[in-house]
């Protein structure tokens, strides 16, 4: 019988050996197929819809091998995303979405569609129950598996066409930017040559000018030699006859340009810089135009122009290197007639470019005559291309690029078609997988139905939560009482204090004392249901254990009753910690009252403490590192059976009857050791009692920290203009009278809302805002606070509160805390700690600048 048994042992270790391996090796081809197929697509998808095919790939895993295989192979999609040189390359965002989206699948499938292969490891006592309507659900996920894939298909394509205008768009705005520049470097070099000469020129009559022929030649020659793109410099007279050229000396007698637009423009006595036509060179034959300006005697007569003529080819050549860097991109040169003067690719007469050549010269007419900025925008239509215009003041010209809208849509519609031929697909195979799941649920829904255990834990599961929902409304309820506890707190514990220095013959008479000892004590309360309520973000500050929990004793013998002898034994050289000491507290707490219900006739209950050093951990196996301080709740309890014993940390895991626990308290300790960045340890022996261990890492800093609090006690007396931000009329009379007490001078405003108009009226008036966080209205203390670091960076700011649900934010954005109630030499050292550190970010900004 033995070697039969170790027999069917071993055949059994082996099946389950080769169903693990086939899981890994269905795993495994999912993660390929999904991904390695989305990968193939990149050429035409590009980084959108990264997980398009992953989805359909973790069904058919699911199908195969269950819900625990298909949530292993959605880690492995997100693992291959992440993976650099792997195609796709979505964001953190898409992934996270996607993790969530395929594990909410999985659990559906595996609720309604009972698709799951439970074995050993996942369920050892039994299948899933599958609902009555179960059913009805399949035909809906049939029906939503031929419906969703032609909404996402529709809203990917009207969100990618949008995106490719956009870009289309940005390409063309950017482009036009370029040339536009590159033309006005040019025109205005021109400008500034046309300037120089009629600064030389003066209103010299022609004889004159005649006579300084040869050195005027000399110095146009020069000029014209430093800018390649100037074809030639002349000098006209008012009769169309050269007076002087760069090109020739002497300029031909016989030549006259009385015919050219821009000496009859001159004969309109027009002021001012002329562009003209193209032109063909009559002693060259090369195309030009000119840039041009009228020179007139001090009568006002016309002596003539200075025109520098300009090569088309040289804004062709830059122009064809740009389209040559984006392509589908169309240049062009347009005077503000709409005449074009130099554009890039060249239209053929009578072809749909020349066509759109002609709208987009009435556009550019428009934007001459239209009052709107050099950087204007403009489009023809929905139909058309996609133009940017931008003109050139004071010359009348334009330059225009443009984007066949066409042909942007034309690389979006291929787009579409890969997209389709991937999406609709996927659509039909998981319409096709949920069939046959309909198929198969219909024939096993018979027999699930005797399977009751899912659903009682799923009974017992909810009983925790609502039990948990109470606790958090009773949370809600504690940290509501315990904000307007705060501020009444603050009303007094402020009264007493300037009491005290109004009257100082009763600064140390007894009620005065005792009215401070209430407040302490008050404080003290507030904060315990600060934490009870999870109101309380975690502030982490030294601790000595060897300090703390002596004062907690009383507590914790109330706690456990006069059936449960408590025993603290610390060593005095407990190194210090650096932890929340509400939530150290809380922890004990939860600690204490499972010791003491797993006593119900009494018992002891021991705490120790001692120091770890780096070899004791290494030699233990434990994780840290540096130093640690051990923290041991020792009970003679009945102790934790083993086979309970991994699952005691998991949140709603308890052993107690229904309505006597949450199962959350061990569950705080594990998150509280954690975030400490510590461990916990439990070591139990059934019949034998418990021992939790808590291991804390050591504060290093606390010497450096204590020296610092010692300087922070000397503060100087303050001198600073402040404002106060405060909803409740008495605690904001109250810390006026305060702040005035320490030497500063006060404004006080009601909420942020006001207050956010009335610095930008004054805030030179002001050296430190305090304000309140929560406030009636649209704006927080947060939001008030963010506000002015983003506007106003040479004030200082300091929020001051009861209610602490947001103070981790305000922790992460570097904003000072003060906590209510607080006293004078608390407040001082707070506002004294914001000037300075508000000084110190203007000398950085400086230094910086």
């Amino acid at each position: 019988m033995t070697q039969r048994s170790a027999y069917r042992r071993q055949r059994l270790s082996g099946l389950a050996e080769k169903r693990s391996w086939r899981r890994q090796g269905v795993v495994l081809a999912g993660v390929v197929v999904g991904m390695g197929s989305r990968a193939l697509l990149q050429p035409w998808l590009a980084d959108s819809v990264p997980f398009v095919l992953a989805f359909p790939a973790l069904i058919a895993v699911q199908a195969v091998a269950g819900r625990s295989a298909a949530i292993w192979g959605a880690l492995g999609c997100v693992v291959w995303a992440l993976v650099p040189g792997l195609n796709p390359h979505p964001s953190v965002l898409h992934v996270a979405v996607f993790f969530v989206a395929a594990v909410a699948i999985t659990l559906f499938l595996d609720r309604f569609l009972s698709m799951s292969r439970l074995d050993a490891a996942d369920d050892p006592r039994g299948a899933a129950t599958l609902p009555e309507n179960s059913l009805w659900w399949l035909r809906v996920w049939i029906a939503m598996s031929l419906i969703l894939p032609v909404v996402f298909f529709c809203s990917i394509a009207w969100y990618t066409r949008g995106q490719i205008l956009q870009e289309g768009q940005a390409r063309v705005d950017r482009a036009g930017t370029i040339v536009r520049e590159h033309a006005a470097r040019i025109i205005e070099t021109n400008g500034v040559i046309v300037n120089f000469i009629m600064d030389e020129l003066g209103t010299q009559p022609d004889h004159a000018i005649r006579e300084r022929e040869a050195f005027l030649h000399q110095r146009l020659a020069q000029v014209a030699a430093e800018v390649e793109q100037i074809r030639s410099i002349w000098v006209w007279g008012a009769n169309g006859y050269p007076l002087v050229s760069n090109r020739m000396f002497p300029v031909p007698a016989g030549l006259n340009v009385t015919d050219r637009d821009y000496l009859a423009w001159c004969g309109q006595r027009s002021d001012g810089w002329y562009v003209s036509n193209l032109a063909v060179g009559r002693t060259t034959g090369r195309s030009f135009f000119n840039v041009s300006r009228c020179r007139f005697a001090e009568d006002g007569s016309l002596l003539g122009a200075v025109a520098v003529s300009l090569l088309p080819q040289y804004f062709t050549d830059f122009y064809r290197k740009m389209v040559e860097a984006e392509p589908g991109l169309k240049v062009a040169l347009m005077r503000a007639d709409g005449t074009v003067l130099a554009r890039y690719p060249i239209a053929e007469p009578g072809s749909p470019q020349a066509r759109q050549d002609a709208d987009i010269a009435s556009l550019v007419k428009r934007s001459a005559s239209s009052v709107q900025p050099a950087e204007g925008r403009a489009t023809s239509d929905d139909v058309g291309p996609l133009v940017a215009i931008r003109r050139l003041e004071p010359y009348s010209v334009s330059v225009v690029a443009s984007i066949d809208r066409a042909a942007l849509l034309a690389e979006w519609q291929g787009r579409l078609t890969v997209l389709a031929a991937a999406t609709f697909p996927a659509g039909l195979a998981l319409a096709y997988v949920a069939s046959v799941a309909l198929r198969r649920a219909s024939r096993e829904l018979s027999a699930v139905r005797r399977l009751k255990e899912e659903s009682e834990q799923r009974m017992r599961a909810e009983e925790a939560l609502r039990h948990s929902q109470k606790l958090e409304a009773l949370g809600q309820l504690t940290g509501g009482v315990a904000h307007d506890f705060n501020n009444l707190l603050m009303v007094v514990n402020t009264n007493a204090y300037l009491m005290g220095q109004l009257y100082p013959a009763v600064k140390d008479s007894k009620p005065l004392g005792a009215i401070n000892r209430a407040v302490a004590s008050g404080t003290k309360l507030t904060r315990q249901l600060l934490a009870f309520s999870r109101r309380q973000a975690l502030r982490p500050e030294t601790v000595l254990l060897q300090d703390v929990l002596p004062a907690l004793s009383d507590l914790f013998r109330t706690t456990l009753g006069g059936s449960v002898q408590l025993s603290i034994d610390l060593a005095a050289d407990t190194s210090p910690l650096m932890v929340d000491p509400a939530e150290l507290e809380l922890a004990l707490l939860n600690l204490i009252i499972n010791a003491r219900d797993a006593m119900p006739s009494g018992g002891q209950l021991l705490i120790t403490s001692r120091n770890l050093g780096p070899a004791e951990l290494l030699s233990e196996g434990s994780p840290l590192s540096g130093g640690a301080v051990e923290l041991v709740v020792a009970d003679t309890g009945g102790g934790i059976p083993e086979a309970i014993r991994d699952r005691i940390f998991e949140p709603f895991f308890s052993t107690k009857a229904p309505g006597e626990g949450t199962g959350l308290g061990l569950s705080q300790v594990y998150g509280f050791c954690a975030q400490a960045k510590g461990e916990v340890l439990v070591r139990s022996n059934y019949g034998e009692g418990t021992s939790v261990i808590m291991r804390l890492p050591v504060d290093r800093s606390a010497q450096a920290e204590a020296a610092a609090e010692d300087v922070l006690l000397s503060v100087p007396p303050l001198v600073a203009r402040v404002l106060l931000v405060e909803d409740n009329p008495e605690v904001a009379e109250a810390t006026c009278e305060l702040i005035r007490a320490l030497g500063c001078q006060v404004t006080h405003l009601g909420s942020a809302d006001a207050a956010q108009p009335w610095l930008l009226a004054h805030h030179q008036s002001v050296d430190l805002v305090i304000s309140d966080v929560i406030m009636p209205g649209q704006a927080s203390g947060i939001d008030l606070a963010a506000m002015i670091r983003r506007d106003y960076p040479v004030l200082a700011v300091l929020l001051v509160t009861g209610y602490t649900k947001e103070l981790c934010r305000a922790i992460e954005e570097g904003i000072a805390v003060l906590p209510k109630p607080f006293g004078a030499e608390t407040l001082q050292q707070a506002m004294q700690g914001a000037l300075n550190k508000a000084s110190r970010a203007v000398s950085q900004h400086e230094q910086q600048a």
